[in-house]
C-alpha cells in the first residue's frame, strides 16, 4: 500500500510538470524530471530483458534538435532541455509503464485530469481574474504573461492543453460507448472550455479532428451526420455573434478575442515567412544564417517574432529535403499507429489508441498556428507522442 502511494505521488508530480511545461522556474532550481520521473524509472521500472523501444525516435529527434537549435540558432540550452524532456518521457513509458496496462491507464487518467483541472482554473480566471492569476503563478512557479488562461503562463501554451483535452474527452465518450446524454454533457463542457479558452486554433483542431473521426466512424452515413453538425454549428456561431454584437458588454471569449500583442499582423506572418524561405530555399543552416539575420529589416517580424507555424519554421531552417525527411522519420511510427487504429475504427480494442491518436493529431494541427510542438518540448505533445506509440506497442511488449 505504501509503495502504491509513493508511486502515485511521483506519477502525479512528473505528469504535472510535463503537462504544464515546468522544467526550471523561480521555485525549482533543478530539472523536474530528476526528482519526479527518474525515481519512477530507476526504483520502480522494469529493466531485465527489456530493450529500448524508442531508440529510433531518440536518434531522429536528437538529430532534429541539434540541427534546429545548435546549428540553426546556436541555442545549446534549448537543445539539452528539450532533448532531456523528450528522452525522459520515452524512458518513462519504456521502463516504468512497459506492458503494465494498469500503469498505462492511470498515466492517461492523471494526464487528462490535470488538463481538466487547468481548464477549470481557466474558467475561474474569467471570473476572479487577479486572485486566480496569483494562484496560476504559484502553480507554475513563474510570472503570468497572459490572462485569462489555465495552468500556463500564456494563452498560447494553454491552447495545446485544451486541444488535447477536448479531443480526447469527447472521442473517449464515443469510443467507450457512454450513454448519449453523457456524451452530450461532455461535448457541452468541451465547447465551454474552447469558447472561453481564448484560442481560435483550438476551435479549428477540435472541429477538424472530430469531423475526421466521424467520417472514419460512420463512413457513408458521415455525410448526414457532418451535415447536421455543420448546420447546428453555423446557427450557434451566428447566434453568439448576434448576441455579442447587440450587447454593450465586452466579452472575453474565443470569438471576441483581441490580439494581446500590438503591431502583430497574424494574417501576413506565414506569407512573409514563405518569402524569406524563397530567398533561402535550401534552409537557413546551409547559408549560415539565423532567423534574426534574415528578419533584421522586416517590419513584420520585429522583436524576434516568428511565423507562428512550428513546421514552417523547422523547414525554413533545415530546408525541404532535410526538414521533410526528418519530419517523416520522427512521425513515421505515430502515423503508422494512427492508420492502424482507423483501419478498424469500431474495434473496441482500438478504443484507447483511437482517442490518443486523434488527440495527438489535434495538438499537431495546433502547431500549424503556434511555435510549440514536439521538438519544442511541448508537454501535451510530448506525452501524446509517446502514449500513442506505447499503446500501439503494448500488445507486443513482453
Amino acid at each position: 500500500m505504501f509503495k502504491t502511494i509513493i508511486i502515485g505521488v511521483f506519477m502525479v508530480l512528473y505528469l504535472y510538470t510535463l503537462s504544464f511545461d515546468i522544467f526550471l522556474n523561480q521555485k525549482i532550481r533543478i530539472p523536474t524530471p530528476l526528482f519526479s520521473a527518474i525515481p519512477l524509472i530507476v526504483l520502480f521500472g522494469s529493466f531485465k530483458g527489456n530493450k529500448l523501444l524508442y531508440l529510433r525516435e531518440f536518434i531522429f529527434v536528437g538529430l532534429g534538435l541539434f540541427l534546429f537549435y545548435v546549428l540553426g540558432q546556436a541555442d545549446i540550452k534549448s537543445f539539452y532541455v528539450n532533448l532531456f524532456v523528450i528522452i525522459i518521457c520515452g524512458l518513462y513509458f519504456n521502463y516504468f509503464v512497459r506492458s503494465n496496462s494498469r500503469r498505462f491507464n492511470y498515466t492517461v487518467l492523471i494526464f487528462v485530469l490535470l488538463l481538466l483541472f487547468s481548464s477549470v482554473v481557466m474558467l475561474l480566471n474569467h471570473q476572479l481574474g487577479p486572485a486566480i492569476d496569483l494562484l496560476r503563478a504559484q502553480l507554475i512557479g513563474r510570472e503570468i504573461e497572459q490572462s485569462p488562461s489555465g495552468i500556463a503562463a500564456s494563452i498560447f501554451t494553454f491552447g495545446y492543453q485544451v486541444a488535447a483535452l477536448t479531443t480526447f474527452a469527447f472521442l473517449y465518450t464515443m469510443k467507450f460507448r457512454w450513454p448519449f446524454y453523457l456524451q452530450v454533457v461532455v461535448l457541452g463542457f468541451c465547447l465551454i472550455f474552447i469558447y472561453f479558452g481564448m484560442q481560435r486554433s483550438a476551435v479549428v483542431t477540435f472541429v477538424f479532428t472530430v469531423l475526421l473521426f466521424l467520417i472514419f466512424y460512420y463512413k457513408s452515413k458521415a455525410i448526414f451526420v457532418v451535415g447536421v453538425l455543420s448546420v447546428v454549428g453555423f446557427l450557434l456561431f451566428n447566434f453568439i455573434n448576434t448576441q455579442q454584437a447587440n450587447s454593450s458588454t465586452q466579452y472575453d471569449n474565443v470569438f471576441a478575442k483581441n490580439e494581446r500583442k500590438s503591431g502583430e499582423n497574424r494574417s501576413s506572418l506565414v506569407t512573409e515567412n514563405l518569402e524569406i524561405y524563397g530567398n533561402y530555399p535550401y534552409g537557413l543552416i546551409f547559408y549560415g544564417k539565423s532567423w534574426s539575420d534574415v528578419t533584421r529589416n522586416s517590419h513584420i517580424f520585429g522583436n524576434g517574432l516568428t511565423s507562428h507555424n512550428a513546421y514552417l519554421m523547422f523547414i525554413t531552417y533545415l530546408g525541404p529535403f532535410l526538414g521533410v525527411a526528418l519530419l517523416i522519420s520522427i512521425f513515421y511510427r505515430p502515423i503508422k499507429a494512427f492508420l492502424m487504429a482507423v483501419s478498424d475504427v469500431r474495434d473496441e480494442e482500438n478504443a484507447m489508441l483511437i482517442c490518443l491518436s486523434f488527440a495527438l493529431l489535434a495538438v499537431s494541427i495546433n502547431s500549424l498556428f503556434h511555435n510549440g510542438w514536439l521538438l519544442d518540448g511541448n508537454g501535451p505533445t510530448v506525452f501524446l507522442f509517446f502514449a500513442t506509440l506505447h499503446r500501439s506497442k503494448m500488445n507486443d511488449i513482453q
